[in-house]
């Protein structure tokens, strides 16, 4: 026993030159993986598109979802060598709700690449809107807040139904959403956008309200990007209606079988059940299914039935620290009375995360590189300490929304009627052709 553990050791120790670097390896992958992601992202160049509509212009919801649908072709995995080594991640795009000084605005950043994908799916959805190209429309603001100057109230939205871990979101549970409230009479809908443009016409030009919506495009069953949230979604179905899961047989299941019919070969004509086993199938009887888990099951297979993005969704109020206190309590009300709409005791809902919510007891002073992404303002420093956020992993906090959730939360309110607070174009400008001559 001795000599063999002997040998064991010794061999070990006559290769520590190829284990060494694997060690290793496994020790920095996930600080290799942040260092390289950050360094690619950092490198990516971004444009931002404003969305202007003219006033009486009659939209639903689904022109949005249209558009959202089309933006969802973007999606590439890329290469191993270009995900692991050089920090390569799917292209995203931010979508964001800007309030201030009585105007609301609707902000999309993307990738300078896809500036003119993106503004022809806008054009054919709302051919009466103009898209420009605008500077960052938070210039005006300072590098570092909290200041002397400005203060700052933020957090980060998480879904209401968690697994049994309490940490990862059914995110195959879905959202209220405009198809709801667009089968109600005309005089019963509240499309909470309208309750964001009416409320920032009482914004003066020292606050600023930003919801900020970074969405990936993400496959339905993929595990890296969206936790194969489809596929736990059939899981959930099944165990709604009682079904009884396939399981896949283990190696050793295997490896006992193959002995138990080595010994009975000479006896009997060996038979191979594992992994052949059939599948009963049960008559199930959906009326004995109570009116609320048929609803559910309609609702998780409408949910995972159409593309879906890959969200971290965040909010802050921003203003001037005379007027901060005074003010905080309505705008941050108005946000979130806007989101409490999406909620639906039986399904999903949207709650801000307590962990994320700002506080200055302890400014940050440390990974300010790393922090940039963390927060609300892409490139902004904040000063602003996310309680328990010390992890650069900011991954527990993303949200699958399906196309129909994304255009539910952005999107130009049904019907733009003045005074509302939308920043409106006349009409929209079309160059001429060229094929047109010039003089």
């Amino acid at each position: 026993m001795i000599s063999f553990l002997k040998f064991i050791f010794g061999f070990i120790f006559s290769i520590w030159w190829i284990l060494l670097p694997l060690l290793v390896w496994f020790i920095v992958k996930e600080k290799h993986l942040i260092t390289v992601r950050y360094r690619y992202r950092g490198g990516l160049q971004w444009t931002f598109l404003e969305i202007k509509i003219p006033p009486y212009v009659k939209k639903s919801p689904r022109s949005m979802e249209e558009i959202f649908y089309s933006l969802h072709a973007v999606f590439r995995r890329g290469d191993p060598w270009s995900r692991f080594m050089l920090g390569f991640t799917p292209p995203f795009y931010v979508f964001e709700i800007h309030a201030h000084n009585g105007k609301l605005r609707f902000i999309i950043r993307c990738l300078k690449g896809l500036k003119d994908f993106v503004a022809s799916r806008i054009y054919a959805q709302y051919p009466e809107a103009s898209v420009e190209e605008i500077e960052d429309p938070l210039k005006d603001l300072p590098w570092k807040i909290p200041n002397p100057t400005f203060d700052v109230f933020g957090c980060e939205f998480v879904f209401t139904k968690t697994e049994d871990d309490k940490i990862t979101p059914k995110d195959y549970y879905p959202i209220k959403t405009y198809e709801i409230w667009e089968k109600l009479p005309e005089e019963q809908r509240i499309d909470p956008i309208s309750l964001l443009s009416e409320g920032a016409t009482y914004l003066s030009d020292k606050e600023w309200i930003v919801i900020q919506i970074m969405a990936m495009p993400v496959p339905p069953n993929d595990k890296e990007f969206g936790r194969e949230w489809a596929s736990r979604g059939k899981k959930e179905v099944n165990k709604i209606m009682g079904r009884k899961e396939a399981k896949e047989p283990s190696p050793l299941e295997y490896i006992l079988e193959f002995i138990k019919n080595l010994f009975l070969v000479w006896i009997q004509p060996i038979e191979w059940k594992v992994g052949k086993e059939e599948q009963k199938t049960e008559q199930l009887d959906l009326m004995k299914l109570t009116p609320g888990e048929r609803e559910m099951i309609e609702a998780i297979e409408r949910k995972i039935s159409k593309p879906g993005y890959w969200c971290v969704l965040r909010f802050c109020y921003v203003a001037t620290k005379d007027i901060f206190y005074q003010k905080i309590d309505r705008n941050v009300g108005l946000v979130m009375g806007a989101f409490k709409i999406f909620e639906r005791q039986d399904l999903n809902g949207i709650i801000r995360d307590t962990k994320t919510i700002t506080s200055i007891d302890r400014p940050l002073t440390y990974f300010k590189s790393l922090y940039n992404e963390k927060i609300f303002f892409r490139k902004r420093m904040i000063w602003a300490y996310l309680k328990g956020r010390w992890n650069t992993d900011y991954s527990e906090n993303r949200i699958v929304l399906n196309t129909e959730e994304l255009a539910s939360l952005f999107h130009i309110p049904a019907e733009v009627v003045p005074p509302y607070g939308l920043e409106m174009t006349p009409t929209r400008y079309i160059p001429p052709s060229s094929e047109v001559p010039s003089v």
